[in-house]
């Protein structure tokens, strides 16, 4: 194993043990929280083929995962028209929209995630410009790496202030 995979492979290890109590709260993890989120951020619902691209899955893991949301009772799969009978489209129900509001309110909006990034990048982590010159260093070098390992999963996480 190459040093920057152990790496990284440690460090997401970690980020999700920090992340997987939060979630667990609201009967998500961190794949489910992901899909939620995905959906949530298209509020009229979206093609269940889209997600596919979104997160970077297979259609099995999509329709596996929908199923499961779906049993939770945290979306609804729709068809919608007679026309193509295999294209559904994912919307939150409203337990489903409370729940993902909660943890955005809990986790992103609070800054409570940004914080842990920061404390664990920047020597200065109180230092706003310090913090975000070292996130961005981070978020480019991997947008680099999934670019060259051909990543195509484009689910956005706002990080920066203007987002």
């Amino acid at each position: 194993m190459h040093a920057v995979f152990f790496g990284l492979k440690r460090a997401f290890h970690r980020s999700l043990a920090l992340t997987r109590p939060l979630l667990a709260r609201f009967d998500f993890t961190p794949a489910r929280f992901d899909m939620l989120y995905a959906i949530h951020r298209f509020q009229y619902g979206l093609p269940q083929s889209a997600l596919r691209r979104i997160l970077g899955v297979t259609a099995p893991t999509v329709s596996r995962m929908l199923r499961s949301l779906e049993d939770l009772g945290f979306v609804v799969r729709a068809r919608p028209s007679a026309g193509d009978m295999r294209q559904r489209i994912v919307t939150l129900t409203m337990e489903g929209l409370r729940r993902v509001r909660r943890v955005i309110r809990l986790a992103l909006n609070s800054g409570l995630l940004a914080l842990a990034v920061d404390s664990a990048l920047a020597d200065r982590w109180y230092d706003e410009g310090d913090s975000f010159h070292e996130t961005d260093t981070l978020v480019s070098a991997l947008a680099r790496m999934r670019t060259a390992y051909r990543d195509q999963a484009d689910l956005y996480y706002p990080w920066h202030p203007d987002d």
